[in-house]
């Protein structure tokens, strides 16, 4: 029996929501407790940017097996001498649940492994795809600073440092998450002490600039930073006022401004663009895996 096309369309993979902390109590780092600033920092070098993306391209079947075929991609963008530059990324096609490679004209999909049973288990499948790459782009990172979209997972010697665009999971107590409405363009709040899975890490939010039109709610332009507390963490939160609020994006240019950073959101374009046209890649599966 051979692998049909059993749908093209299907739910795109969602982001998990980011892990909130481990029960415990709300441990502070600086005091008072008040919005801080601080003066231009240089930006260390090199400094890099890393960001992955995902995509479900088509859902497969062999009788009552079910494989999720998608395609993922991750690069990093560098600040060294003085400008940036796109170091090359790796695109790959895989097949979430696949025992071995499968062909579809010009595309290969090779197998990746699926943990349980079911569509969620098929797309959380391509979303470790993702994570495996982006640990692969790291590992050929070198010195300097890491900036990672997203909570820190990776583990490297050189500083890393997270930032997280969406606020889910809270991490301070009400009285103390006050202060982050009073946060002006520019300003963070003290740092903070989170475990997350075993990892000590020290986090702060950081206020980006914004444009003056517009009706906002009160976690526009708020970011939530964090990296290892065994690193330089003290350093990073005071380069961190002058080095994000200086890559925030414009809503002109992003509809996700001014949290998307402006290199990672041209490298998130280039990823989508080495991925290919998801119509071109419906049309391959349409014809060679489509039973016709």
């Amino acid at each position: 029996m051979a692998w049909r096309l059993y749908a093209l369309e299907l739910p795109q993979a969602q982001e998990l929501l980011p892990e909130g902390p481990e029960p415990e109590g709300f441990w502070p780092l600086e005091e008072p407790w008040e919005p801080k600033g601080g003066a231009p920092l240089p930006w260390p070098e090199p400094l890099y940017f890393l960001d992955g993306k995902e995509r479900a391209e088509g859902l497969v079947a062999e009788g009552r097996r079910l494989a999720l075929l998608g395609c993922v991609a991750a690069g990093a963008v560098v600040f060294e001498g003085g400008r940036m530059r796109l170091l090359p990324p790796l695109v790959r096609r895989v097949g979430v649940g696949l025992s071995e490679a499968l062909r579809a004209g010009e595309l290969l999909y090779e197998p990746f492994p699926v943990e349980g049973e079911g569509i969620y288990a098929l797309q959380e499948g391509l979303r470790r795809a993702r994570a495996n790459l982006e640990a692969e782009v790291a590992s050929g990172l070198s010195g300097g600073l890491l900036v990672v979209d997203g909570p820190v997972r990776l583990r490297r010697e050189a500083p890393i440092l997270g930032y997280i665009k969406t606020h889910w999971a809270r991490y301070l107590p009400p009285e103390k998450e006050a202060l982050l409405h009073r946060l002006a363009p520019g300003e963070r709040s003290p740092l903070f002490r989170i475990r997350r899975k075993g990892l000590e890490l020290a986090s702060w939010y950081l206020r980006l600039p914004l444009p003056p039109e517009g009706v906002r709610p009160p976690e526009a332009g708020l970011l939530r930073l964090e990296t290892p507390l065994e690193g330089p963490y003290e350093r990073l939160a005071a380069l961190s006022v002058s080095l994000f609020p200086a890559l925030a994006s414009h809503p002109v240019k992003d509809p996700r401004a001014p949290q998307n950073l402006t290199p990672v959101g041209g490298l998130e374009r280039e990823l989508g663009r080495r991925m290919g046209r998801r119509e071109v890649v419906a049309r391959f599966l349409a014809r060679h895996l489509g039973g016709g």
